[in-house]
């Protein structure tokens, strides 16, 4: 899809650049077209970023990759990793900078010995706690797993050479990481992208997705400043800077949107926001009946 959202500029410009494309895309008023270069140029390449900085072990790349990719979270409602995300750059801006750099440094190892291919320590624990479940029966009791705990690498050179004896291939990979071959798939498409003209901002295509089955929402126009939006409240909130509001994700399709605005979809805090809301307008001598609303039980009549 990138490639398909600069060939307009390729084929309109006499003389195609880099900048000359940036400067371009800029200045589209296409909705549909600066939705999807945001996708891609922004959130998508922050993935691709990130997945680089973690294998090639880019502590500068991969912050900003999550940096760019963070109001994702506060956009369509996540609140654990909002919290994780929070969570580790506040202790990060406290730690003495030569610790922060040690644990930037550090974050991510190359388990394998390639140096390519790096991973985040989550996964390499996730990675040994699947060797381990090899190791042990199926309903495991306590002993089991200290058993294999204790006697993991034992068992597995074991494993390797019980295997080397029995002229066994192990399955397991110890050489580059292969890729699968997408070039098909990706060119049928891309043709189909060319032939309807998705992403050709000179055509007044409709607010849609690809299939036109789903019109998009208003909100999605100005989905990332809205994002961010969200995310800067939130951090607010958690700091006590601001009064702590509820969000709501930002709707993808015109139905989402319309089922959002529906007084059946508020959920017991928006309920409760609100009606304090309007209790604030009330007479002062009749709020006191409203007192502890949020810790109020519903009755059965």
């Amino acid at each position: 899809m990138a490639m398909e959202l600069v060939w307009p500029y390729v084929v309109s410009a006499s003389n195609p650049s880099v900048n000359g494309f940036l400067d371009w895309a800029k200045n589209q008023k296409n909705e549909l077209y600066k939705l999807k270069y945001q996708q891609i140029f922004w959130y998508l390449q922050a993935i691709i970023n990130f997945r680089t900085g973690v294998r090639y072990n880019q502590p500068l790349l991969k912050s900003a990759a999550r940096r760019i990719f963070a109001p994702i979270w506060s956009a369509r409602r996540h609140p654990i990793y909002q919290a994780i995300e929070i969570a580790d750059e506040e202790q990060l801006i406290r730690l003495r900078p030569e610790i922060r750099q040690i644990i930037e440094n550090n974050s991510v190892v190359a388990w394998s010995g390639w140096s390519n291919q790096h991973q985040g320590l989550d996964a390499i624990l996730e990675e040994v706690n699947k060797t381990l479940k090899t190791l042990i029966p199926s309903i495991p009791a306590q002993k089991h797993w200290e058993m294999a705990a204790r006697n993991c690498t034992k068992f597995m050179k074991l494993r390797k050479k019980l295997f080397a004896t029995m002229g066994y291939a192990d399955s397991e990979s110890s050489g580059p990481r292969s890729r699968p071959d997408y070039e098909e798939e990706s060119q049928r498409f891309r043709i189909r992208l060319r032939k309807t003209g998705f992403l050709n901002p000179n055509l007044n295509h409709s607010f849609e997705g690809l299939d036109k089955n789903n019109k998009l929402s208003v909100q999605m126009k100005s989905f990332s400043n809205k994002a961010q939006a969200q995310r800067i409240n939130y951090i607010k909130g958690k700091f006590g800077l601001i009064k702590s509001e509820p969000t709501r994700s930002i709707p993808v399709t015109f139905d989402e949107a319309q089922l959002q605005s529906s007084e059946s979809s508020l959920k017991k805090e928006e309920i409760v926001f609100a009606i304090e809301n309007l209790i604030g307008s009330l007479n002062e001598a009749k709020r006191p009946q409203f007192r502890g609303l949020r810790t109020k039980k519903k009755r059965n009549y």
